[in-house]
């Protein structure tokens, strides 16, 4: 007589994600750990580049007044340039006499 073997026995509990007792506290208090400062330090970054945008619009604010008078300042003098050439189109057009009489 042949001797029967037995059937392969497959451990199926392997297959899916599961949490077990086989890990150790320290490695689970580590993860828990890393995670925490991991979004305590996100939530930092946050919080201080919200305090950098704050800053910067009150520097654009501040400085608003100062392009609004920058624009008239350029308007003045683009009003200034149109004078000085009204000017020199009629110094070339007349001439003044040389001789008086």
């Amino acid at each position: 007589m042949t001797k029967k073997v037995p059937a392969a026995v497959i451990d199926k509990s392997d297959e899916r994600w599961h949490v077990d007792r086989k890990i150790p506290v320290a490695l689970l208090v580590g993860f828990f750990l890393t995670i925490g400062s991991q979004t305590s330090i996100a939530i930092w970054w946050a919080s201080k580049a919200d305090s950098r945008i704050e800053r910067l619009e009150q520097q654009t604010t501040a400085t608003a007044p100062q392009g609004d008078r920058l624009t008239k300042v350029e308007t003045r003098l683009e009003a200034v340039q149109d004078g000085i050439s009204e000017i020199k189109s009629i110094l070339r057009k007349e001439p003044f006499p040389t001789k008086m009489r």
